[in-house]
């Protein structure tokens, strides 16, 4: 059975246990899906409650959501390792009704949410979100060693799920290739766009302060991100388009030396780093933008692909089986070869468009990303809930 189709039996509402290691105020693609996916079933009549770790600026009185003490990650500061602490949670889980068990994760809070399934005898869905054999450099070990580790783990806890969630089809068949045999869904993640409204920034002020087209990438700044092309394809931009203004929005590891490398640019005074954007004002630049600058090639689906779109925002992207997949081949994009001169044409070709194919690159842009509506998601997700 596909996630398009219900089960014949009638059912009220679910409580949908959620367990993710990634979660809010962490701004990242994984504690992002987890909100939109909790929103979407939240507004079908369905509880959602999630378990993940807790953060220092976090309320200790949040509505179903339980959080274990937990501390950064030695390699990686902006993750969170959780811990098996208050036992008062421990105690209080076993004893929550859920219906469906649905784990983002496979590290302590993942293990937590299966182990509870299995004790109970309750469905278990695992999203594969993380393509973690593409981050073997954030630990100190051999990256061959590494990368097997990964797949044996992806692998074993994969086919211990009833059943899996791949945000495209590119992950779907990595799955499988791994050895996975459970049912996989090809199931994205969605985009709430009522997220992005408001926030103290103007995309008319926006525009008006740069005084030219803006090139925008959103999202982490970790090395695996490519965003070293990014830079060095503006360089070449801002030689034909002295105007133009490549923003970057975002925090990670890699900033430090992303912003080392801008700075030696001649076009640097053209760059700016925005740091990290709550979603309202990240809107406001997704408004403002003409092209979203998109390099690279280690996504299971690449969210902000998809804010982009949403926005009407067309996208250069480097051309890769996730790139393709999300953003196709037309108006809606550009898909381009991983070299600085290739990429640099493409975000040339947005940012001198004129007012009419902007506007046609919008709406292409928009039809791109209706199947990716959080509604929309929300209603496919609930199908795989009840089909298990």
């Amino acid at each position: 059975m596909t996630a398009h189709a219900l089960p014949d039996r009638a059912t009220g509402p679910l409580t949908v246990g959620m367990f993710s290691d990634s979660y809010l105020p962490e701004k990242n693609g994984v504690a992002a899906s987890v909100v939109v996916a909790a929103r979407a079933l939240r507004r079908r009549g369905h509880r959602v409650i999630i378990v993940a770790p807790a953060h220092d600026t976090t309320a200790a009185d949040e509505p179903d959501v339980f959080r274990f003490h937990s501390a950064s990650f030695p390699f990686y500061p902006q993750l969170r390792m959780a811990f098996p602490l208050p036992a008062k949670l421990l105690t209080s889980l076993p004893h929550v009704p859920f219906d469906v068990i649905h784990c983002h994760s496979f590290f302590f809070v993942g293990c937590m949410g299966a182990y509870l399934a299995q004790r109970r005898k309750t469905p278990l869905i695992f999203t594969y979100h993380t393509r973690f054999t593409q981050y073997t450099h954030y630990v100190p070990l051999r990256p061959a060693f590494t990368e097997s580790r990964f797949v044996w783990l992806s692998r074993e806890f994969s086919n211990r799920c009833d059943r899996i969630i791949a945000p495209t089809r590119f992950t779907a068949d990595e799955l499988n290739g791994y050895g996975v045999n459970k049912p996989i869904d090809v199931l994205p993640t969605g985009v709430d766009l009522s997220m992005f409204e408001g926030g103290c920034m103007q995309s008319e002020t926006l525009r008006a302060r740069c005084g030219g087209p803006i090139a925008l990438y959103a999202g982490r700044l970790g090395k695996e991100k490519n965003l070293d092309l990014v830079l060095a394809a503006f360089a070449l931009v801002a030689e034909k388009l002295p105007r133009a203004r490549l923003v970057i929005a975002g925090e990670g590891p890699y900033e430090a030396e992303l912003r080392k490398y801008a700075e030696s640019l001649p076009c640097a005074p053209s760059i700016e780093f925005t740091g990290a954007l709550e979603k309202p004002d990240l809107g406001a630049w997704y408004r403002a933008a003409d092209a979203f600058a998109f390099a690279s090639t280690t996504e299971t689906q690449g969210l902000v692909l998809v804010e982009a779109l949403s926005h009407g925002v067309p996208v250069v992207a480097v051309d890769c089986p996730v790139s393709r997949e999300v953003v196709g081949r037309g108006a809606s994009g550009r898909l381009v070869e991983c070299t600085p001169q290739a990429f640099a044409d493409g975000l040339i070709e947005m940012l001198t468009s004129t007012a009419v194919e902007r506007a046609s690159n919008a709406d292409a842009a928009r039809v791109a990303a209706a199947p990716y509506a959080m509604d929309t998601v929300g209603e496919r997700l609930e199908a795989i809930y009840l089909t298990v």
